[in-house]
């Protein structure tokens, strides 16, 4: 017979699973998305690293929702599915948004990649 709590875990999952689902799938693809700004930051201890990857964690979880909305309203991409793309991007980008240099710079970067995967590994 299963635990009572796992039995109350399971009832509470399955009520809010349908208003927690979206939320959560923003966070995961930003949790993976920021990983690769994490990787190349120069932190010096943990707690730098932690504060960095909540606030990349945060700023696309504050972001996705108005960028879904501006891709369903402009390209008519379903804004429930490119929520996970958007809040990866996001999170991924890291600080270089404050930099639109630096912004360019990673986007072509990423097309690059991109390219290669596609194209058989040239970049």
């Amino acid at each position: 017979m299963a635990e009572p709590q796992t039995s109350v875990a399971a009832i509470v999952v399955a009520l809010l699973s349908p208003l927690t689902g979206p939320f959560a799938v923003i966070v995961f693809a930003a949790l993976a998305g920021a990983t690769w700004p994490l990787a190349a930051a120069d932190t010096a201890t943990r707690k730098q690293g932690a504060f960095l990857l909540i606030r990349l964690v945060l700023t696309s979880a504050a972001l996705t929702g108005f960028v879904a909305f501006l891709l369903e309203q402009q390209f008519g991409y379903p804004a429930n599915k490119v929520l996970a793309p958007v809040a990866f991007l996001i999170a991924w980008f890291g600080d270089a948004w404050r930099d639109p240099g630096a912004l360019v710079d990673k986007a072509t970067a990423m097309a690059r990649q991109i390219k290669g995967v596609f194209t058989g590994g040239g970049q």
